[in-house]
């Protein structure tokens, strides 16, 4: 009896050591995956914030350019305007 219950003790130690390295081991890798999902996430915001930006770059560049092709045809139409009034129509 004696040697049943020191061999199921025994047991019962090496399961719950099993037990607690498997959860340190879990803990682990759970750490190592949440920095490694950080560290791609904040690759990832870098990312938005350079195509952002660039976006940003582009519109403003579009803008300036729209703009001279007002000023262009709002002088075109004056200049037709002047010319009309100058021939008396």
């Amino acid at each position: 009896d004696k040697i049943i219950k020191e061999a199921n003790d025994k047991a019962e130690k090496i399961i719950n050591n099993a037990q607690e390295e498997a959860e340190k081991l879990i803990k682990r890798i759970k750490e190592e995956a949440k920095k490694e999902g950080k560290i791609i996430i904040e690759r990832e915001e870098e990312s938005a914030r350079i195509e952002a930006d660039n976006i940003r770059k582009n519109c403003e560049r579009e803008k300036e350019e729209l703009g001279k092709n007002s000023l262009k045809n709002i002088d075109k139409a004056v200049k037709i305007v002047i010319k009309k009034v100058m021939e008396g129509k």
